[in-house]
């Protein structure tokens, strides 16, 4: 794909307008693409408003339903809670046909990507996989992606031509996902690890003479320095998305015959902090300090 494959895309549609829609659109807006985003929520009263704010911020059209969004899109991205990605995958099958790509940029399991494709290419659309390899913020489109599917290498070299840094690494659908996955269980399982271990100490006032020792053992990773306090921030802002991430985790682990107890486990974790610290997080920097994080570990 040459350099001028960013000028043969016209219209794209984004589905799903929480954290990462919003990024993508007013890069892709930048780039004088038109844009056009749907998230259910735009159906909810109580959060219509909210919604059209941040679209108009970003430059981007507001469509009031599914097929109005896909209408004409070359490039749709598919950015909902894992939840709900197969529900919009097969929704948005009926709209979608050929010259259309469906990116699916949600965390699940491989066997959901696998349906979806199949859903997507029932009416001749394309589908690729797209695993988001970290998180969105601060990198934004130039958070690393990797891309699954028949047209895996042919969508990155449009991507990278709009300014994203994707590979390509299977042509077989489900790839890119596990190798997600498989790294989540490691990096949320961390996370999990932490939050445990200091509400645990921190019960006993002795989080300090655990985060001495865990310097000493592992000495770079920075525990010395308020490492805990990230991984705790993390789970704290993303925790409910993470917990669909990791329950995903469990069922890939569970369709390969192996136990998914562990992937659950850390999904309960997240999911529990998060729920936990809600009320609490709104007086706090998302990047706070380790004061801070560790002034609300006493809270919850």
């Amino acid at each position: 794909m040459d350099q001028n494959s960013n000028q043969h895309i016209g219209r794209v549609a984004i589905i799903g307008f929480g954290e990462v829609g919003p990024i993508f659109a007013r890069a892709l807006t930048a780039a004088g693409h038109e844009v056009s985003v749907f998230d259910i929520k735009l159906q909810d009263a109580a959060t219509r408003s909210t919604i059209v704010q941040q679209a108009r911020d970003c430059g981007a059209q507001i469509a009031n339903d599914l097929a109005t969004s896909l209408r004409d899109a070359q490039l749709v991205f598919s950015v909902v809670t894992a939840s709900q990605a197969e529900v919009v995958a097969t929704a948005s099958a009926e709209y979608l046909t050929s010259g259309q790509t469906y990116l699916d940029l949600n965390s699940v399991s491989p066997a959901v990507k696998r349906r979806n494709c199949q859903q997507i290419e029932r009416n001749g659309a394309d589908y690729v996989e797209a695993a988001v390899m970290a998180p969105v913020p601060p990198q934004g489109v130039r958070v690393p992606m990797l891309l699954g599917g028949r047209l895996a290498s042919q969508t990155a070299d449009i991507l990278n031509g709009l300014g994203m840094r994707t590979e390509a690494v299977a042509q077989e659908v489900g790839l890119a996902s596990a190798i997600k996955l498989c790294r989540s269980i490691m990096i949320k399982g961390m996370e999990a690890l932490c939050v445990q271990s200091m509400l645990a100490a921190k019960q006993f006032d002795v989080d300090d003479r655990v985060l001495a020792s865990l310097a000493a053992s592992f000495p770079g990773m920075g525990w010395e320095k308020g490492y805990e306090a990230y991984l705790i921030g993390r789970v704290v802002e993303h925790g409910q998305r993470r917990s669909e991430e990791m329950r995903e985790a469990a069922l890939m682990l569970e369709g390969l015959g192996m136990s998914g107890a562990l992937a659950s486990a850390i999904a309960d974790v997240q999911q529990e902090l998060a729920a936990r610290a809600a009320p609490l997080v709104e007086a706090l920097d998302p990047k706070g300090s380790l004061s801070e994080w560790r002034r609300l570990l006493k809270s919850v």
